[in-house]
């Protein structure tokens, strides 16, 4: 289950890759930060995944069925201060 977990993770940047309307990264991004800090921490970052997933978004639901989260969110965190910027989400998607 494990390597399932990293397969859902390295192809990740197929999360922004959607034609779904309600599986729309910007708008996800907007409504899972609650505190509208601009940033997405892990509880946020987990609800984004959960809403890409909600909209059909198959890598989303391959992240969520295999509780690998934290793996996710750490392969986007560049910075590593535990939360994702929009600014992160996009180089991460741009660079793979």
């Amino acid at each position: 289950m494990r390597n399932f977990s990293i397969l859902a993770v390295l192809a990740l940047p197929l999360l922004v890759a959607t034609g779904s309307a309600s599986a729309d990264p910007l708008r996800n991004f907007k409504s899972a930060d609650a505190d509208k800090n601009g940033s997405l921490e892990a509880p946020e970052f987990r609800n984004f995944i959960d809403l890409l997933a909600d909209g059909g978004n198959r890598m989303a639901r391959s992240v969520r069925a295999s509780r690998a989260y934290g793996i996710a969110l750490s392969r986007v965190d560049y910075n590593g201060d535990g939360r994702v910027s929009g600014d992160e989400l996009k180089r991460y998607d741009e660079a793979n």
